[in-house]
Parts: C-alpha cells; sequence; structure tokens
C-alpha cells in the first residue's frame, strides 16, 4: 500500500483517489514543488500514474507535463456545483454574472497550478480601474473559487489571497435617492392618475418602507385589516432563465409585522375590491388564500422590473424627479427621522440586520439638514 495515494470524497459523494510526490525545490523561490494528481477511479489507477512519475523524477526527465492542469474555468465548473444549493436563487443568478462577464474572462483560461500573485495582482487593479463599485465582489468571489480549490487539492495555497487589494475609490457624491415629504405627496398625487393598482403600490412602499421585492411577494393573507398590520415574511426576485422566483424569506431573513395607518389600510381595501372585479370577469379565483396583492394580466407576481416603468412613466408626464425604487424605502427612513422615531425602532421596522445600516441611511438622508443647520448658525451671527 502506498502512502501517498490518498482516498477522498468529491463534493457529489463519488469516492475518488489523488496523490503528491516530491520534485524538489524551486530555483525561484525556493519552495517545495510537488507533482499533484486527483481524480482517479480506483487505486490500481493512481498508483500506475505515481509509478510513472515517480520514475521520471527519479531520472530526471520530469518536466511537470505528465500532470494534467486544470483550467480555471474547469475548477469553476466543479465549484458552482456545490455552491448553488448554498444560496438563493437570485444570488446565484449574480454570482454567475460575475464569473462570466468579469472573473472567468481575465482568469478562465489559465491552469490554476500556475496561477501566480502577480497574475492576480494585475487583475485585481484591472478591476479596480474599469469596475470601481463591483471590484471588491470580483476579488471575494475570486478567493471563494481559490480557496476551495485549496481545499480539495488542486493548489497549495490560494494566489489571491497574497495580493494588495487596491483601494477603493471613494465618490463623494451628494446622496439624493430620497423625496422630501412635498415631493413624496407630490409624486403620490400623481400616481393616482395612473389606476388604483399603481397607486396602492407606491403609498404602500412609501408608508411601509417595504423593499420592492417584498411588496410585490405580499399575498393577502400576509395582510390583517382587523389589527392594521402586515407580515412581510418573504420576497421576490429573478432566477435563472430571468424567471420570477418567491422566496420564503426576506433579504436580511428577518420576517417581521407592521403597522399601518388607516388611510393605507383603506387603501388596500378598495384596491382588494377592485382586483377581485377584475380577476373574475378573466376568470380567475380571487378568494384563494395564495392570492397574490399586486398581480398581472395572468394573474402570477408582477415582475419587479415592471415597477420601474411605472415610476419612469408617473416622473415623466408629470415633470417630477424621479429616484429609483429603493429611494422609497430611504424616503420613509428619512421621514421618520423626521418624526423623531428612535433609530432602533427604525432599524426594527425596516428590517435591517444591523444597526449600522439604519444609521448609514440616517447620515446620507440628514446630510442636506445638517448643512442647512450650519448655514443658519452662521447667518444668525452675522446678524
Amino acid at each position: 500500500m502506498n502512502n501517498d495515494i490518498k482516498e477522498y470524497t468529491t463534493p457529489s459523494g463519488k469516492k475518488r483517489y489523488k496523490f503528491a510526490i516530491y520534485v524538489g525545490k524551486s530555483e525561484v523561490t525556493g519552495e517545495s514543488i510537488q507533482a499533484r494528481k486527483r481524480g482517479f477511479k480506483s487505486y490500481e489507477d493512481a498508483l500506475k500514474c505515481y509509478a510513472l512519475i515517480s520514475s521520471k523524477i527519479a531520472d530526471n526527465t520530469y518536466t511537470g507535463l505528465e500532470i494534467k492542469n486544470h483550467k480555471v474555468s474547469d475548477v469553476y465548473r466543479v465549484w458552482l456545483d456545490s455552491y448553488k444549493d448554498t444560496v438563493k436563487t437570485s444570488t446565484l443568478v449574480n454570482v454567475k454574472q460575475f464569473f462570466k462577464n468579469h472573473i472567468l474572462k481575465d482568469l478562465g483560461s489559465y491552469y490554476i497550478e500556475r496561477l501566480t500573485p502577480f497574475k492576480c495582482q494585475s487583475v485585481a487593479q484591472k478591476w479596480a480601474l474599469e469596475l470601481p463599485k463591483t471590484f471588491n465582489t470580483l476579488i471575494i468571489y475570486s478567493n471563494k473559487l481559490l480557496d476551495y480549490a485549496v481545499r480539495f487539492d488542486y493548489i497549495r495555497k490560494n494566489p489571491m489571497r497574497m495580493i494588495i487589494k487596491p483601494k477603493k475609490q471613494v465618490e463623494h457624491k451628494e446622496f439624493t435617492d430620497f423625496y422630501t415629504k412635498q415631493e413624496l405627496n407630490a409624486f403620490l398625487k400623481a400616481s393616482k392618475n395612473e389606476n388604483i393598482k399603481i397607486y396602492t403600490f407606491f403609498r404602500l412602499l412609501a408608508y411601509s418602507g417595504m423593499r420592492k421585492g417584498e411588496a410585490l411577494a405580499l399575498k393577502w393573507s400576509d395582510i390583517d385589516f382587523t389589527s392594521s398590520t402586515i407580515s412581510i415574511n418573504k420576497t421576490v426576485s429573478i432566477g435563472n432563465k430571468h424567471r420570477v422566483v418567491v422566496n420564503n424569506t426576506t433579504k436580511t431573513k428577518r420576517n417581521r409585522a407592521i403597522s399601518m395607518d388607516a388611510r393605507t389600510m383603506q387603501l388596500l381595501k378598495e384596491w382588494r375590491f377592485q382586483q377581485r372585479r377584475d380577476l373574475l370577469r378573466l376568470g380567475f379565483n380571487p378568494f384563494d388564500k395564495e392570492q397574490v396583492v399586486f398581480q398581472n394580466f395572468d394573474n402570477e407576481v408582477v415582475r419587479p422590473n415592471l415597477v420601474a416603468v411605472w415610476n419612469k412613466r408617473i416622473c415623466d408626464k408629470n415633470g417630477l424627479r424621479r429616484i429609483k425604487i429603493h429611494g422609497f424605502r430611504h424616503t420613509h427612513a428619512s421621514l421618520l427621522f423626521d418624526a423623531g422615531v428612535p433609530m432602533e425602532d427604525v432599524k426594527q421596522r425596516l428590517g435591517h440586520a444591523s444597526i449600522q445600516t439604519t444609521m448609514d441611511i440616517y447620515t446620507h438622508v440628514t446630510k442636506d439638514k445638517q448643512d442647512k443647520t450650519a448655514l443658519s448658525f452662521a447667518q444668525y451671527m452675522e446678524n
């Protein structure tokens, strides 16, 4: 029995064999060099290859070409097969795009055994220059892949962890992705001219602070008209092949119930009445306990990108400043702060995992007020 040949189990549960043979020391770095081979279906196959390489090392004819090298793209496919079951479908879609559009474009054709810290440093610098907002994410996912390669003995060290991470360039932009009270009222007034569904959707966003996906995932069974509360326990996202997916948990996996004002609850009742009439006319059963609050023409969940179309149409038709859909969540937080609501209560209502997230929003949305306060003080002192 050869002690250098080890049995291991693949992520899919298959038994395989691998080995590593000492070759010598690198003339450049002085580090030990090993010939590594894995993936043998039987001990006998591994032993044959081991004997061949050992013989060439002894004869001083070993070049390293006898070892089958693995391209980064090949290892990525193996890693993805195990990683896909650990994340939400929407996250997986994003990760695949990161690799397809960036990581594999720059590293996919390289043999993972020959990937150097110098090459990783070069690629990281390129990402930082070309993709200042996402380069950190690309480094994170590259590390996940290369850490996997270390764990399963493709390589000894992760070269991406040896780089000097480029400094993120901070953009000092004024944060304006929220409405003032007056701007919000003007937007909601304009949205009434669309239809009751659209008006109800934006009123709900602005008065609840829900995320877009949370509002679109709502069912009527989540709304308690007796206690005027809404249970937020799922979210909508885009999955594989651009399909709409309803995830049975929120973004931060923190389900919550929030209280709502009487006018919004009344508006929801009016919309439910209108929706039932419309669905009955189209041949659907609107009394199903699984009925979603905001449906499309096929009585399915509205696609997330459609609400951005509603938003743009309302603003363009009425000459209003347009904020992103997530900006309605910032607006809700801003107005809560204006109303004197404690930060911890705002955190709970918005479903933030960390109070730091709430504090960051507070810093953004109150910056303009702080500037005005400083100006008012200066003017007072000069008079």
